[in-house]
């Protein structure tokens, strides 16, 4: 039974905090497939008044690496940015990982906690500790389900341009450069990226770098699984002034599309990130400060989404790349059925 520290709580608050903590820490023993131990903190002391008043605090080692969750036990009425602030107020006061808390969480707010690096733990539904990535590869997924340095935008483009429509056995910077709407300098370095990868060869011709690719496209994306980069550079909840603008449909809603995936994720679209001031601008398209008043989620990426895109949606490699390893089973699962289900 689990020992909890009573301040500034009436019979009902410690009811709520015990059921809490024991559904927290069955989902945590159940998905990480270690004995795990949830105890009251006595670092509370440390803290303001306020952050004692809001939440609630349990300490826990995973992985011989302390952990603590800071636990919003009612629904969360703070913004990302503000859950960001508690967490790293906190996180100066504890020798180890702060890991954020709640019963249930919107894919807009899961999206940009992931963007600021918070961890956080919704029982019975998502975990999301990066800093305990290597830890609990054993655990938690299967080692070649790790990731490692990612491979740059460009590269990454290159290759997914490849595998999508195999246009060519070989080709050079020149040929792709008006394709993918980088400079043949950039694509010229994406190549040697990847030779270096050993995922292609790169020979001269002439003052050409020629690239052929070493696989065939299924086995291509199984060897870089680990360096995939999500394309997601920015998220924003927004709402529109105007009729909406096309975009092309984007994270869960996409997935969700081209899967079986059942989400109640608002509407998720995707842009280029270099363009997205001026896009917002042009279209009438406002950031929301709270998620109840956004219409819709955009999406801003690493590279423009219309190069690759097939139809409404963005292409199904990019949404692996972000997915695979997603701390929501059913999410990754999805991820996973959009490469079974593409003929090779």
């Amino acid at each position: 039974m689990l020992v909890f520290r009573v301040m500034l709580e009436n019979e009902a608050d410690t009811e709520k905090a015990r059921d809490f903590a024991n559904k927290l820490q069955a989902y945590l023993v159940a998905t990480l497939h270690m004995p795990i131990k949830l105890d009251g903190w006595e670092g509370g002391t440390s803290l303001s008044v306020f952050l004692v008043r809001r939440y609630r605090f349990y300490g826990a080692t995973i992985a011989d690496q302390p952990c603590l969750f800071m636990a919003a036990l009612d629904t969360p009425d703070a913004t990302p940015t503000e859950i960001a602030k508690h967490v790293a107020l906190v996180a100066g006061n504890f020798d180890g990982i702060v890991i954020y808390a709640c019963k249930q969480m919107t894919s807009t707010l899961r999206a940009r906690l992931v963007a600021k690096g918070v961890p956080f733990a919704v029982p019975g539904n998502q975990l999301y500790i990066p800093q305990l990535a290597t830890d609990l590869r054993e655990h938690f997924r299967s080692p070649d389900r790790a990731r490692g340095d990612f491979l740059s935008p460009v590269a990454q483009l290159v290759l997914f341009h490849y595998v999508l429509r195999q246009p060519y056995h070989h080709a050079t910077p020149s040929m792709l450069a008006g394709d993918l709407n980088y400079s043949a300098m950039s694509i010229g370095r994406a190549f040697d990226e990847l030779a270096m990868r050993e995922l292609a060869t790169v020979e001269k011709l002439g003052r050409e770098k020629v690239l052929t690719f070493t696989d065939d496209p299924r086995n291509l994306i199984e060897r870089s699984k680990a360096a995939l980069r999500s394309p997601v550079r920015g998220v924003h909840a927004v709402r529109f002034k105007h009729a909406r603008p096309p975009m092309f449909l984007a994270g869960e809603t996409a997935l969700a599309e081209l899967t079986n995936l059942a989400t109640r994720a608002l509407p998720t679209y995707a842009i280029d990130a270099n363009e997205w001031q001026s896009f917002f601008e042009h279209h009438g398209i406002e950031d929301c400060h709270y998620e109840y008043e956004a219409e819709a989620v955009i999406e801003t990426w690493r590279y423009d989404p219309a190069v690759l895109s097939l139809g409404s949606t963005v292409d199904p490699l990019s949404l692996y790349a972000r997915y695979w390893d997603d701390a929501d089973e059913r999410v990754a699962q999805a991820a996973d059925a959009l490469l079974e289900t593409r003929v090779w």
